[in-house]
């Protein structure tokens, strides 16, 4: 048989038993409780996730020179926009004017050589000479041609103007390669530089990714598509899940692309990032809602005669919310004011049924 408690309350009589609370409409009143139903969630917050911002390798690229020289004018530096194409230093180099000599004298062979072919084709309609003789003329002013295409493609990629004219000019300009935004800056003013060696490396940033590390219980559940909030603002799409875990932290590589509130974040910045991650059912309270005894987390949940106190499981703290499981379908109504006298009145309730 269930022990009974009868507590007076201004004039009311309240009856508890073991387990539930029993309580009339008025007596709710007169404690000042108010009730809310629960609500369930599917999605779970996981915050302050270590983030980098950084560039697609594909929107990187430098600028160099394709001959060892001396960096003579710099006309940008580490943070300028650039536009493709843009004459950003000029780099001394002897080697360019072996290149446009060695030009210019490919050049007036093969001029010379489209004259001896006119008088050739002449001579062998004639009869004059062999069409072995004529032919070989053509071959070799085909030779001659590849090698001044060669020159000058060479010459455009050292920002020399291949002219026909004999102005041999001891610089060279480098232009931009893409448009972006200059982030090194590897030789200066009067430094001597190696061929192929970097001057300047340009970003494309209309691009941005994250890369993020989470846990791989936290992995499992994401998929490509999903979104991710930082801290400041920004706005992002999961393209990819790394299949490898980090050897020093067991964390996983999530990469995701910036998709709104790119103008808020730099690259190699740092920030936190936010993920809404899947779960199995779980119940949203408010935080008021939710009472602590002994360590355990217990709400009152609303019955046809009072409330019965349900013991449940903590799953996260958000700003202003709990998500909990137990045994509750995540509709029922629960007590979110006036939960310290209910409180009072199931200690009371326990201490006099044990």
């Amino acid at each position: 048989m269930k022990k009974l408690l009868i507590i007076p309350l201004a004039g009311a009589i309240l009856t508890l038993c073991a387990k539930e609370i029993i309580l009339s409409p008025k007596q709710m009143g007169e404690l000042g409780i108010v009730t809310e139903s629960l609500s369930t969630t599917k999605a779970l917050s996981q915050a302050n996730l270590p983030a980098t911002v950084v560039i697609p390798p594909k929107q990187l690229s430098i600028a160099t020179s394709i001959h060892e020289g001396v960096v003579q004018k710099a006309f940008v530096g580490i943070g300028d926009n650039v536009k493709k194409g843009q004459i950003i230093a000029t780099v001394a180099s002897t080697e360019g004017l072996t290149l446009q000599r060695e030009y210019l004298q490919a050049h007036s062979r093969y001029e010379r050589l489209q004259t001896i072919i006119k008088k050739d084709e002449a001579l062998f309609k004639e009869g004059i000479i062999s069409q072995r003789e004529y032919l070989k003329t053509k071959e070799e002013s085909s030779l001659l041609a590849m090698e001044v295409a060669e020159k000058r493609g060479m010459m455009k990629m050292m920002g020399i103007s291949p002219s026909k004219k004999l102005s041999l000019a001891m610089t060279a300009n480098i232009t931009a390669p893409t448009s972006g935004l200059i982030l090194e800056q590897s030789a200066l003013i009067g430094q001597k530089i190696d061929a192929l060696s970097p001057i300047y490396k340009i970003a494309d940033l209309s691009t941005l990714w994250l890369e993020i590390q989470i846990p791989t219980t936290i992995a499992k559940k994401l998929h490509i598509g999903d979104t991710i909030q930082t801290n400041l603002g920004a706005t992002a799409k999961i393209i990819k899940i790394s299949s490898g875990v980090e050897v020093q932290n067991q964390s996983v590589i999530i990469r995701a692309a910036i998709i709104s509130g790119k103008e808020l974040l730099r690259p190699g910045q740092f920030v936190q990032a936010s993920i809404q991650t899947p779960t199995d059912q779980s119940i949203v309270v408010p935080k008021y809602g939710l009472i602590r005894n002994k360590g355990k987390a217990i709400i009152f949940v609303k019955t046809v005669k009072g409330f019965n106190p349900i013991e449940v499981n903590v799953i996260k703290e958000e700003c202003t919310t709990f998500i909990i499981s137990g045994a509750l379908r995540g509709d029922e109504k629960i007590a979110i004011r006036g939960l310290i006298p209910l409180k009072g009145i199931w200690l009371e309730n326990k201490a006099v049924t044990q």
